[in-house]
């Protein structure tokens, strides 16, 4: 995996959904638009989230609630501790987390990303199906199991962990990203690699220039794709 993906900042997103399993986002620095942010994927690495402002919820059962307000403290400190990069810390939270809230998937789905920012992707697999178990509706699982599968060579399994992401939110721009990166460089399939690449640019606040040179290069490739998005625009 490249380095794409382990120089992220696992930050605080969201109140009471991160416990439920909405996990990452970036901290952009300066410049950051001066260079694609996904250039990486070109030779596999894993995304980094999108700038999209819709944030994919998480439904959970209601019972989980109280547990998600008990754990609220904890599970800030395990982010913090991912903040300043002490991920062992981090992850020995989270399992602690895990253990006394047995009904939060969120939990599960950081230690699946810790797991995958050190390349221990049998350990994210476990972690992230571990997640699944839990809440077998969150999105956030999905799509990082996906990245786990990929990483291990197994693409079609990837590829309906990713499209399980984008049933559930149909939104979900970074799932949709992975989705295109997984038909063009994996599964060779460049009409589907087209359509999910459009849908994500299409989330984005500020589209993203090397993600537009490609799909000008696959409507090369995929001409009946152009000609249909020209038709739809008039």
């Amino acid at each position: 995996m490249s380095t794409s993906f382990t120089k992220l900042s696992l930050a605080l997103l969201c109140s009471t959904a991160l416990l439920h399993g909405c996990s990452t986002t970036p901290v952009p620095g300066d410049g950051e638009r001066a260079v694609s942010r996904y250039a990486d994927q070109r030779t596999g690495s894993a995304a980094a989230d999108s700038d999209a402002v819709h944030i994919p919820p998480v439904p959970h059962d209601a019972a989980a609630e109280p547990m998600a307000a008990a754990a609220m403290n904890d599970y800030f400190n395990a982010l913090q501790a991912l903040r300043d990069g002490d991920a062992a810390r981090a992850e020995s939270l989270f399992r602690d987390i895990a253990e006394r809230y047995p009904l939060l998937s969120g939990p599960w789905v950081n230690l699946g990303l810790i797991a995958l920012q050190q390349d221990r992707f049998d350990d994210a697999e476990n972690a992230l199906r571990r997640a699944l178990q839990v809440n077998a509706r969150n999105p956030y699982a999905h799509n990082a199991l996906g990245l786990a599968l990929r990483e291990q060579g197994r693409f079609d399994e990837a590829a309906a962990h990713y499209q399980q992401a984008v049933t559930l939110d149909p939104m979900y721009a970074r799932a949709h990203f992975n989705l295109g990166v997984l038909a063009e460089l994996y599964l060779q399939q460049p009409a589907d690699a087209l359509a999910h690449f459009r849908r994500y640019q299409a989330l984005q606040k500020q589209p993203d220039q090397t993600v537009a040179n490609w799909i000008t290069d696959l409507e090369r490739r995929v001409p009946q794709a152009a000609v249909a998005a020209e038709d739809n625009k008039s």
